[in-house]
């Protein structure tokens, strides 16, 4: 698979479902959908070797693709609407930022790339790129507001389902592939219901606000145009979420901070690494969390998946030499709430139900201190977000004046925003039925402290995506700790 050489745009077209609808409905997004406008598309990139008898320049290739895609988007009608705003390998590290993105992603502005900017942009874009070789790159990015990775890898193994029928030949195409994915489930209220809002309430409950705003959540203000060091880019989208002027003065913006713009340096030089962990290292990392658990958190049950993100941010403190920074660092982490509420919401329900949680410690505890205790902590926050802190969670933010005003993360020095598509079964999305993606990376911004784990198939294994200002970048590298659990 040669990525090098000139890239050529044979077709750009919108794709629909190959049954429309009858009728156009509309239906508003859930809190949380609301809540992660701001955010980057969620996309990535699948390359494919060329296989025995197909060829990715061959016009029948995207032919197959596109009739898979269209009857995919019975399914997944919404994909294809309109959004709007209304009030109410074998290589162990390889440096990704030589890959450039920009030729394997559509180009194709989406909805609320700029949240002033919707009319007649679609939510979803796909791209086909065929190299030279016979094999092919398909790329998806989507609207953060209408799909996360679990919707969008949902999504493309649907996509992929219907793809491999087509690539059969003879009697082949009349086997039917068994396949538990079940269908689109496009009920955003199914999630606001979680909230528990009681109409007849004439004030919010302020005990639930209380617990909502006691959990350990970021409330940096957008709107905090007087904050040191706050860019003027943001000016222009933070007004298009805000009330008009003559109604602002109706409303009591509730509590928040000012986000910490002094400790993000948005003109450094940023590097992107993908990392391969083996199955053996990340259960030596296990291993050596539980036996090092302190007092305290004797008694947490931590995953493989905690270990490895202690490891992770222990090194990313000790690359921005953070040993001695008394200061408070913080691991922001993304979590999925459709398994946390009660009763859970199936995978297949359509959106994008994410909070953001914050593990907090001072510099130097955070790059000296124990996988153990690092690794507990981690496990101790997330279990706080039962059903009902997300349920209060939720009962809050129905109650913002904008949902899209307050940012639970943060990027730069400080801080680590790390999200995980761990069992989403990435590398297995198979489209002309020849197997695993030979390689899989996600849509990642070059910004400071970007961190996605993946892993890999039914290997055990782990890919690690980090972002990362270049000289931290390269003392992490060089850092004899990356590799510690790697010795026989």
């Amino acid at each position: 698979m040669d990525t090098r050489g000139e890239r050529r745009v044979r077709v750009i077209k919108r794709v629909f479902p190959a049954k429309p609808l009858r009728n156009a409905t509309t239906t508003p997004l859930s809190i949380l959908d609301a809540t992660v406008a701001r955010f980057a598309p969620c996309g990535a990139i699948w390359f494919y070797d060329k296989a025995s008898g197909l060829d990715a320049n061959d016009p029948i290739f995207a032919d197959h693709l596109e009739l898979a895609l269209s009857e995919t988007l019975n399914d997944y009608p919404h994909y294809a609407g309109q959004l709007r705003a209304e009030r109410t390998t074998s290589k162990r590290i390889w440096n990704a930022s030589t890959l450039r993105q920009s030729e394997f992603l559509p180009h194709t502005t989406l909805a609320f790339s700029n949240l002033a900017q919707y009319l007649d942009l679609p939510g979803v874009a796909m791209q086909l790129t065929a190299f030279k070789c016979g094999g092919f790159a398909v790329s998806l990015k989507m609207t953060h507001c209408l799909s996360d990775a679990t919707c969008l890898l949902q999504f493309i193994h649907s996509w992929a389902d219907r793809s491999r029928l087509l690539f059969r030949v003879g009697d082949e195409r009349k086997t039917v592939e068994k396949t538990t994915r079940s269908r689109a489930l496009f009920a955003p209220r199914m999630l606001d219901a979680h909230a528990n809002l009681d109409p007849r309430a004439t004030e919010p409950d302020l005990e639930r606000i209380h617990r909502a705003r006691s959990l350990p959540m970021h409330r940096f203000d957008w709107w905090a145009t007087h904050a040191p060091g706050y860019p003027s880019w943001a000016t222009a989208s933070s007004n298009a979420t805000k009330p008009p002027p003559e109604e602002m003065s109706q409303f009591e913006l509730s509590p928040s901070t000012d986000p910490p713009w002094p400790t993000w340096d948005l003109g450094a030089a940023v590097e992107h690494m993908q990392i391969r962990f083996s199955a053996a290292e990340v259960g030596k990392m296990k291993a050596a969390a539980t036996s090092t658990l302190p007092n305290g958190l004797q008694g947490q049950m931590v995953s493989r998946q905690d270990a490895l993100l202690a490891h992770l941010w222990i090194l990313v403190n000790r690359a921005r030499q953070a040993e001695n920074l008394d200061e408070q660092v913080y691991l922001d982490v993304t979590l999925g709430v459709r398994s946390r509420v009660s009763p859970p919401l199936p995978d297949s329900f359509i959106g994008s139900p994410l909070l953001l949680a914050y593990i907090a410690r001072s510099g130097g505890d955070a790059a000296t201190g124990t996988i153990g205790a690092i690794a507990g902590a981690i496990r101790q926050t997330l279990s706080r977000f039962d059903a009902q802190a997300v349920s209060d969670y939720l009962y809050d933010a129905a109650h913002e004046v904008s949902p899209q005003r307050l940012w639970q993360s943060f990027l730069g020095s400080r801080h680590v925003l790390a999200t995980s598509w761990v069992r989403a079964q990435t590398y297995e999305v198979d489209f002309c039925g020849t197997g695993l993606a030979r390689y899989v990376q996600t849509q990642m911004p070059l910004m400071d402290g970007l961190l996605q784990l993946m892993d890999v198939a039914q290997t055990g294994d782990f890919d690690v995506s980090l972002a990362l200002e270049k000289s931290a970048m390269e003392r992490l590298l060089s850092d004899p700790m990356l590799r510690a659990y790697d010795e026989p």
